[in-house]
């Protein structure tokens, strides 16, 4: 028993390999450009070798483009076009759906003059084909209702992730929410709504797993007010990245207890997220940048480009200096619009419809939300519950020593019990219990032991 006691009084936090790094946002006035421009937008595509196709939003064109080996041909409509890829509304088997081509695999882009779209465009402007390893020709079919103008509006739903990556974010809030947007088929609107210091890199790696799955089947959305370390990683996974006016997005710090981590783990790390910021269609430099402050970044637009055309540098040679040695790279709302990284900027879901291409805001329920209240409702009542039971463990009421004991049994088998309903609370919220459940659980038996024996010594 006194073991018991001892282990809880002085467990330290178990959270070795905690990300969190502290946060400093600027309030920032975006771009009017982030809202204005997307209501009717050209597009500039750019080809293998450099050649660029400029069109706008619903066009419709003949694309040659690479689909594994071979060569093939593409008729569909626009629905969006920069500098990484362009995506098609395009009809197969009398269905509409969206098709992501990767920059380095069109060959050719034509307009097809005074053609009418047989199908309605699908506002799906960042397609969840880009998933993975990106394949070209990857298609998300939206199941959705319509507008009067017959437009396919795809259902929205909102999950915020507030608080520690792992205990107030887990990937199974994702999951849950990617299953309720499967309800109503492939192709909905997920919105990350985040808010979030860091956390559990642990859990980042399973955030990661279950991102690229749900990206197969759904537009997966990050509209970020605090995304640092961890939260910032899950971020990174996102095709569309939005940010609010005083968003803060970055500084991924992995620490082993408290030192941060070097060496092959470093370099380990620097290419797990430089791949994540690959499969979001961004520079890996700026993943790695967020990794470790040695790891520079600037950029420049070429003359007559866009932002959107941005070449990024893990040197100082570009014009615009995002990072320098002393701090791990973090970006806000203007600096992310400016150099491509974000792709529009939002305060309230009408502005963000605005940025989605959306002609209204129609969340599908409130399921997400509710996710996300029940779960940080049950984190305070796990924490609120813990306390008092580890005060009963330690203070236990009872006329004798026999009835001490009964109550000490008691206390300790409702912090069993809570493992189950809130093991992330139990562990890594203060006061900390240890991770394996089964230490406790032979601290019950040998107390239920003890108890036993000292009723039998009283017969």
């Amino acid at each position: 028993m006194g073991l018991l006691i001892m282990m809880i009084r002085n467990t330290r936090s178990l959270l070795k390999c905690l990300a969190i790094a502290s946060l400093a946002v600027a309030c920032v006035s975006a771009p009017t450009l982030a809202f204005s421009t997307m209501l009717a937008p050209p597009v500039s595509v750019k080809l293998k070798g450099g050649a660029q196709f400029k069109g706008e939003v619903g066009q419709r064109v003949r694309v040659t483009c690479m689909q594994g080996a071979s060569e093939t041909i593409v008729e569909g409509t626009i629905v969006k076009g920069d500098a990484k890829m362009l995506v098609l509304a395009v009809e197969k088997s009398g269905k509409s759906s969206n098709m992501t081509i990767l920059s380095f695999d069109l060959r050719k882009i034509e307009a097809i003059a005074d053609a009418t779209p047989s199908t309605p465009l699908v506002t799906n402007a960042a397609a969840s084909g880009a998933t993975g390893a990106a394949k070209p020709g990857a298609t998300t079919t939206a199941t959705t209702t319509a507008d009067a103008s017959g437009k396919f509006i795809p259902n929205i739903f909102v999950l915020p992730l507030e608080g520690t990556v792992g205990i107030g974010t887990r990937h199974e809030q994702i999951e849950q929410i990617g299953k309720e947007a499967d309800k109503l088929g492939p192709g909905q609107i997920i919105v990350l709504l985040i808010d979030s210091p860091g956390g559990l890199v642990t859990e980042g790696d399973e955030i990661h797993l279950t991102m690229k799955e749900l990206k197969k089947r759904h537009r997966v959305v990050a509209w970020i007010k605090r995304a640092i370390s961890a939260a910032a990683f899950t971020s990174l996974h996102c095709d569309e990245i939005y940010f609010m006016r005083v968003g803060a997005l970055g500084a991924i710090t992995m620490f082993a207890g408290q030192t941060a981590i070097s060496g092959a783990e470093l370099e380990a790390w620097l290419q797990k997220v430089g791949e994540v910021s690959e499969i979001g269609g961004r520079s890996s430099y700026i993943g790695r940048a967020m990794v470790s402050s040695p790891q520079l970044l600037s950029y420049d637009i070429p003359e007559g480009g866009t932002r959107q055309d941005a070449v990024f540098y893990n040197t100082m040679q570009g014009k615009y200096k995002l990072s320098n040695e002393k701090e791990n790279l973090t970006l806000n709302a203007d600096n992310a619009w400016h150099c491509g990284f974000s792709d529009g900027t939002a305060d309230t879901v009408e502005e963000l419809a605005v940025c989605l291409q959306l002609t209204e805001w129609k969340e599908a329920n409130d399921v997400g939300r509710k996710i996300h209240e029940n779960w940080q409702k049950l984190i305070k009542d796990c924490v609120e519950q813990k306390t008092k039971l580890i005060a009963d463990l330690e203070n236990p009421a009872g006329s004798d020593d026999a009835a001490m004991l009964g109550a000490r049994i008691k206390a300790l088998t409702e912090l069993i019990r809570w493992y189950d309903r809130c093991k992330p609370a139990m562990v890594y919220e203060a006061p900390n219990l240890p991770e394996d459940v089964d230490i406790l659980k032979k601290q019950l038996a040998e107390m239920k032991k003890a108890l036993g024996d000292m009723k039998r010594n009283r017969q």
